[in-house]
């Protein structure tokens, strides 16, 4: 069960785009016409899952027990690049050159996201001070990229809803884009301690 509530935790409570305002700058770059958007937002949340897994258990299987726990950061952002960059390799393999290209250009944004890096950190700081569970590693991994995932496509779908509407010159673009992401926020925290107490 602390599996499970790790994952509604992780993806609602404390999402990490919208609660905890940890790649939002990703999310509102990313979130362009809805089908490159689901795309990416698969490619984000796949990424954020698999480093968090990944993540924890390197530093714990390796940096930690060596002493070099402070090198934590720049091991994992080179583990996020090489997943992401892997992963949109994979995505692109029948495309032309022309648009490989292009998607392995986009995929840097992923790749740097802070998402990607707060949940492997925060996991691993779990880890370091003995306060989780494996269980509870692997849900809040898995979890914060179902909730990255979730932040994406919603933001693309309805940022497209938006844009399609009368807005006032002066909310056109980037304002407006804060607006949804404000709104969505509030959203998102609507539901802090439901989720993540439908399994305890």
């Amino acid at each position: 069960m602390s599996f499970i509530n790790a994952i509604f935790t992780a993806a609602l409570d404390n999402n990490l785009v919208f609660t905890q305002v940890i790649g939002l700058l990703s999310v509102i770059v990313l979130a362009g016409r809805p089908t490159e958007a689901l795309r990416y937002a698969g490619l984000l949340g796949l990424a954020t899952a698999t480093s968090g897994v990944l993540g924890s258990a390197l530093y714990a299987g390796f940096l930690a027990p060596w002493g070099t726990g402070y090198f934590a950061p720049a091991v994992l952002v080179v583990l996020n690049a090489a997943i992401v960059c892997g992963a949109a390799a994979v995505m692109a393999r029948g495309l032309s050159a022309a648009e490989r290209l292009e998607a392995l250009r986009r995929a840097t944004i992923p790749a740097v996201s802070s998402a990607l890096l707060g949940v492997s950190l925060a996991n691993a700081v779990a880890a370091d001070a003995g306060t989780a569970t494996v269980e509870g590693l692997m849900g809040t991994a898995i979890g914060s990229g179902i909730g990255v995932f979730l932040a994406v496509a919603l933001f693309s779908l309805i940022r497209n809803r938006v844009d399609d509407t009368l807005v006032p010159r002066a909310l056109r673009g980037l304002p407006i884009s804060l607006v949804t992401a404000s709104l969505m926020a509030l959203a998102f925290s609507g539901v802090a301690g439901i989720a993540g107490g439908m399994f305890a």
